[in-house]
């Protein structure tokens, strides 16, 4: 590492972040400036990096220190030292993380690179910390509407940036501050279907409404403009889970059935301008392509038949590839391997393949407590405040989820960083569930009584 490196990193623990924590202990405002700073950065990969190695064919490329970090640690910390706020460090699901951070752990015995290991190990610890930071925060300020402005504004400020991409740069797929277009569309199936479920399900007023609805629309052009193939299908499987749900649990209602309708209008425009595109890219996709999937899914089983443990975090190319001294990828390779090779283009037989049909069982389990855990808020609090949340949120995990079968974006620090404030999220529902539910029926026994206070008026004071 150079000495501008220890300089720069020296600078960075040493000063920045202590006084960025003092100021966060000091003066709670720009608390909220910095979690609105972690959570934009899980859109745009800033990063400071020890040993970068920008050529490495990998899920992790340096000991990167991200934007997300930056603005988390002082949150976090600053939570410790002020003692109004309560710190839970093991929240919902912390288990299961910690089994598949374990299964990342021992993958390291077979793993032929021991730096692009550490690379992975590395960043699920700072992931553990976005977790943390978020889960405590909004556990603690117990109102969710910060957290909902700022996811909107950070889906608004994608589709200017994207937009400037198609129309000034003349761009054919956006990926706006995304390495690639499939990463976006995965975000997107997040936050844009948050979006969604808080617009049809959750009060609010004529300003945030307006906000809440540039958010959605800016996420639907988004995934118009990235031509992803898998996205455009996904993201438009998760709006009628939405619009089924919010109906289904919240019954109908004239503001649910504008909505569907001005919606539906704006989507057949939208996709009726984007249709031919979106034919071609499916119907002239190349057939490399689809060998190119099938020759890595195969190498992938054979790498998870073969190693108890996998072959390692991070290592999946060196045995793609190796200059023949592998063969998992014979299909692709018959005759001239290269000296790395791709991988394999879906998160669960890459998890298979790096940390065995173990590593693989256990990353399903972490998924699907908190897909369960969305399921059960969706049900507990229908017709409540956080219902059109919990539904968002619902859709956005059946998106993720499937789109995952096709892609291993939720391994990249932008994705991974915003998987983690969803599940978070999550958990802060789930722990308040009872909470939620008993202050709606003190809302509405003070409702009542204002009512028939109000009924009680005319009889007991008589104008005439």
């Amino acid at each position: 590492m150079s000495i501008l490196k220890i300089i720069e990193f020296s600078f960075l623990f040493l000063y920045l972040l202590p006084f960025m924590t003092a100021l966060c202990c000091l003066f709670p405002g720009f608390r909220h400036i910095c979690f609105a700073g972690m959570v934009y950065f899980t859109s745009n990969e800033i990063s400071i990096n020890f040993v970068p190695m920008p050529d490495w064919r990998g899920t992790a490329r340096g000991y990167a220190f991200t934007g997300v970090s930056l603005f988390a640690v002082p949150v976090l910390l600053s939570t410790f030292f002020m003692p109004q706020y309560k710190v839970k460090l093991f929240p919902p699901g912390t288990f299961f993380y910690f089994l598949y951070y374990l299964v990342v752990l021992l993958s390291g015995m077979n793993a032929i690179h021991r730096h692009q290991w550490g690379f992975e190990v590395y960043k699920m610890f700072w992931m553990y910390v976005t977790f943390l930071t978020t889960f405590n925060y909004l556990n603690n300020c117990k109102n969710l509407n910060y957290f909902i402005c700022v996811v909107c504004f950070v889906l608004i400020i994608l589709f200017i940036i994207g937009f400037k991409q198609k129309y000034l740069e003349s761009r054919f797929q956006i990926s706006s501050t995304f390495p690639h277009q499939n990463s976006l569309a995965l975000y997107l199936e997040a936050f844009g279907l948050l979006s969604l479920g808080v617009l049809m399900n959750e009060q609010m007023n004529k300003l945030m409404f307006v906000i809440v609805l540039g958010a959605f629309v800016s996420s639907l052009l988004l995934i118009l403009f990235t031509f992803s193939r898998g996205g455009f299908v996904i993201f438009f499987g998760g709006i009628a889970i939405v619009c089924a749900l919010s109906n289904l649990c919240n019954g109908f209602s004239l503001r649910r059935l504008l909505l569907m309708l001005i919606g539906l209008t704006f989507v057949l425009c939208a996709v009726g301008y984007a249709l031919p595109r979106i034919i071609l890219r499916f119907t002239k996709a190349p057939e490399s392509s689809k060998n190119t999937r099938i020759a890595f899914a195969l190498a992938a089983k054979r790498m998870a038949n073969d190693y108890t443990f996998g072959v390692g975090a991070n290592n999946f190319s060196e045995y793609s590839g190796g200059d023949g001294k592998y063969e998992y990828a014979r299909e692709l390779y018959p005759v001239v391997y290269p000296k790395y090779g791709g991988i394999v283009e879906t998160i669960y037989l890459l998890v298979a393949a790096e940390c065995g049909w173990t590593g693989l069982v256990i990353l399903l389990l972490w998924f699907m407590y908190y897909y369960i855990s969305s399921i059960i808020s969706v049900v507990v609090l229908r017709k409540k405040p956080c219902s059109g949340i919990a539904i968002g949120v619902f859709a956005g995990l059946t998106c993720w989820y499937w789109h995952s079968s096709l892609e291993w974006s939720l391994k990249q620090f932008n994705n991974f960083a915003q998987q983690m404030i969803i599940y978070a999220l999550i958990g802060v529902i789930a722990v308040n569930r009872k909470n939620i539910k008993a202050a709606y029926a003190r809302m509405l026994a003070r409702q009542a009584a204002s009512l028939n206070q109000a009924k009680a008026l005319p009889a007991s004071n008589p104008q005439h």
